[in-house]
């Protein structure tokens, strides 16, 4: 099938054609009835498009809410790791700064006792 008969054929197809008189009255038929529907839900009609409004609002706002939720959760957690480890460094560092001191009054005494043996020894010798 070469390009102009697939045109002949979609133009064929394609015509226009009366739907005849059945058609009409079916649609007029549809049309009252949504008129006396529509006139008595106006209410609901109204509730209706409200809930769809909030529904569309919830839909478009849902994803970058979720969004910001989850960067909170990772800033907050990072800020609470961050913390934690800052208060961890500084008890080590102030059980590094006992242990200094400890050491340093070990050595203290260990200094007055060689000190008070130099003393005695050279007290001897005089």
């Amino acid at each position: 099938m070469d390009d102009d008969e697939l045109e002949r054929s979609l133009r064929r197809a394609l015509q226009p054609s009366d739907p005849g008189e059945a058609f009409s009255a079916r649609v007029m038929a549809h049309l009252a009835v949504h008129r006396q529907s529509s006139t008595a839900g106006a209410a609901s009609a109204s509730r209706s498009l409200h809930g769809q409004a909030v529904r569309r609002w919830a839909v478009r706002w849902t994803a970058p809410a979720a969004w910001a939720a989850c960067a909170l959760i990772a800033v907050g957690s990072i800020g609470l790791w961050h913390f934690r480890q800052h208060g961890l460094a500084q008890q080590r560092g102030l059980q590094a700064r006992a242990q200094l001191l400890q050491a340093l009054s070990i050595a203290g005494a260990q200094v007055q006792s060689a000190r008070a043996v130099v003393l005695r020894e050279e007290g001897g010798l005089e």
